[in-house]
């Protein structure tokens, strides 16, 4: 195929019976999608109606893939002007920025609050003030809750794109519901397990029930940014993390007056838990019902033949319709990966933390974790590169969904060799673009975060060589995460499902083996263990990745 090749047109001057055919089945294809996007979704929608290879035969046409060609150039006579206008465009730069600091604007929640941490030394969940069994107890909830709400975001993000991107608020009300609540059911059964069996053995009840409470607050608050990640409310995401940050030092200040200005390190624990919650429970029903009134609206403005009456409807409240409502459990067969992506993906960033805090914990004689506070705030650090880092993946996933629509126009998906080379080009160079630009991210970022206030890196000043070096290290490592991150965003979009999974709990595994061989001289050395975890899942993923875009259209046909 390719735009000079010929193919079969058996209906074009043979009949006003062969074109109304064709003319119907344009039809057909708009009144389930009204607005389809390539040659590609008219062929998914072909099929799906009955129209398969065989059907196509029958018609005269080589395969389905060459009756959607026919039925495409049809397409533009069954729609209303109002269906075929498209918004005028933007200049290059300026869509290019804008998608950039959109990009980096989704790390608005972390940015503020390390911000804060480094200002007033109490953020979010972090205090530089902490105790050591504290900050224990808190790291540990960290990383559970941020597991749980990584397996339950991924689910409700993958599902709920697809149906805003049908804008049926209806089934997004619907994934909502089964994910975020549902999801958050498990993850309350997850962390309730693992404080039973795991942390009060080991560390208490007085510093497990601090866990406990921490894990659910931070899972709150985490899971309720989910839904503003992917409405793209920026405003909403710096406006949510504001109102925690807010309650919580309102907290502490009133706190610190009626004790007559006595800092409590329990008072600033009871308000960072408060702070969470109330900003977390807040944002979540604010959204949710937001969803809530657009579904409602579009209930009422159904069309008689929208209506369904299959077994599965369910009744609307204050209705007197029924609305087709799919079964989950089909949904959660194809979302399962997702969900195993989601845990791994912060399993994998976490392994090295939790070898060097067993080691640190060994050095002073227990048999479990301990927070080690300097490799904490060394690999902490070297995070703050993530931040400008963030909005070149956005922009090139961006990049990839605009141009998408146009390589499908451009080239017939009846012979699309043109299209695959187009698209391994693209990928081949933004994650060469990424590689380089990440590189000297993590090249300049150590000698700028080691002048930042002595009191902030202190720890790293006096511990010496092995944690600096560390940092440089680090700082590398996070240079090449997002080469990982774009690739496996890429793999998504073309619905390869298993294969980013697969990559994060390779560089879980094997980072995690790594730093326990090496930690042995120092918790310093753990960051080997960083670098194996994050270096094989990029190379999984860009491996897959390049797999991938050499059948791109064929792959994305096959996942619906």
């Amino acid at each position: 195929m390719g735009m000079s090749a010929e193919i079969e047109r058996p209906f074009e001057g043979s009949g006003e019976d062969e074109i109304q055919q064709l003319h119907s089945l344009a039809y057909l294809v708009v009144s389930r999608q009204p607005h389809p996007r390539n040659v590609l979704e008219v062929a998914v929608h072909l099929e799906d109606s009955g129209y398969g290879n065989e059907a196509a035969r029958a018609l005269g046409f080589r395969d389905v893939f060459h009756l959607a060609e026919a039925v495409w150039e049809r397409i533009p006579l069954c729609q209303t002007p109002e269906e075929i206008e498209k918004p005028s465009p933007i200049g290059w730069f300026r869509k290019a920025a804008e998608q950039y600091f959109r990009g980096v604007g989704y790390t608005a929640p972390w940015m503020m609050s390390v911000l804060m941490l480094f200002i007033t030394r109490v953020a979010l969940w972090s205090s530089l003030s902490a105790s050591q069994e504290v900050a224990t107890a808190v790291s540990l909830a960290f990383f559970t809750a941020t597991v749980c709400a990584g397996a339950v975001s991924q689910v409700f993000a993958l599902r709920a794109l697809f149906y805003l991107g049908q804008n049926n608020w209806i089934l997004f009300r619907w994934i909502a519901t089964r994910a975020i609540v549902h999801g958050s059911a498990v993850s309350a059964l997850v962390i309730a397990l693992v404080f039973r069996f795991a942390i009060a053995p080991a560390y208490g009840p007085a510093y497990g029930n601090l866990f406990l409470e921490y894990a659910l607050a931070i899972y709150l608050f985490q899971i309720a940014l989910a839904p503003l990640y992917l409405l793209r409310r920026i405003l909403g995401l710096a406006v949510t993390t504001a109102i925690a940050l807010v309650i919580t030092w309102f907290a502490i200040w009133n706190i610190e007056r009626v004790n007559s200005g006595a800092y409590f390190g329990q008072a600033v624990q009871q308000a960072q838990i408060l702070g969470l919650v109330i900003a977390g429970a807040g944002a979540l029903i604010g959204v949710y019902s937001y969803a809530v009134l657009r579904s409602r609206r579009q209930l009422r403005r159904l069309l008689p033949e929208e209506i369904g009456d299959g077994p599965h409807d369910r009744a609307v409240r204050r209705a007197p319709i029924r609305v087709q409502i799919p079964r989950f459990l089909p949904v959660w067969r194809q979302l399962w990966p997702y969900a195993l992506y989601g845990m791994g993906y912060f399993c994998m960033l976490f392994v090295d933390r939790i070898v060097a805090g067993v080691h640190f914990g060994a050095l002073q004689g227990v048999h479990h974790y301990v927070y080690p506070p300097t490799y904490e705030l060394t690999t902490d650090l070297a995070t703050l590169e993530l931040f400008p880092m963030m909005g070149f993946v956005f922009y090139f996933m961006t990049e990839l969904s605009d141009r998408f629509l146009g390589w499908m126009m451009r080239y017939r998906v009846t012979e699309s060799e043109g299209f695959h080379r187009t698209l391994l080009r693209f990928f081949i160079t933004r994650v060469a673009l990424l590689a380089v630009i990440g590189i000297a991210v993590g090249l300049a970022a150590p000698p700028v975060l080691l002048h930042l206030p002595a009191t902030l890196i202190a720890p790293i000043l006096v511990a010496g060589p092995p944690y600096q070096w560390a940092l440089h290290l680090a700082a590398l490592t996070y240079g090449v995460l997002p080469v990982g991150l774009f690739a496996s965003q890429f793999l998504f979009f073309w619905g390869v499902r298993f294969a980013s999974a697969l990559a994060v709990w390779a560089g879980t595994l094997c980072g995690g083996l790594v730093a326990a061989m090496t930690v042995n001289g120092s918790d310093a050395y753990a960051v080997f263990g960083m670098v194996t975890a994050i270096c094989v899942f990029a190379a999984v993923t860009v491996i897959v990745g390049i797999r991938t875009a050499r059948r791109g259209d064929l792959q994305l046909y096959a996942t619906y």
